[in-house]
């Protein structure tokens, strides 16, 4: 496995999105990237996993604080009301897929 370079730490946050209608991961993506228009998250993160309501977001490190902040006041999408709820927070995906892994099935997108 590359050694990986200084400044290269990532945080992975699990999260679960409630709504009336389930939405797609390119709908939840748009509006949580219009929210972070103008903070320190522009065009820092993705959503590495994103099924059945349940999602992983990826994040540089020091920016984990405002990712958690920015996922839970994310309250609308496509005009639809929502609530998202972080579940945990790991410096690894592979920890949060096999914590959640009950959440995902067929069909991961991933990054």
């Amino acid at each position: 496995m590359p050694k990986k370079s200084p400044g290269d730490r990532w945080r992975y946050i699990a999260f679960t999105v409630d709504a009336e209608v389930p939405y797609a991961r390119s709908d939840f993506l748009d509006s949580l990237m219009r929210m972070s228009r103008g903070t320190p998250l522009s065009n820092s993160f993705r959503i590495t996993v994103f099924e059945n309501g349940f999602g992983i977001l990826k994040v540089p490190h020091r920016l984990k604080e405002e990712a958690i902040d920015l996922l839970s006041a994310l309250d609308v999408v496509r005009d639809s009301p929502c609530k998202v709820k972080t579940l945990k927070t790991s410096g690894t995906i592979k920890t949060l897929k096999d914590k959640y892994k009950s959440r995902i099935g067929q069909g991961v997108h991933e990054e």
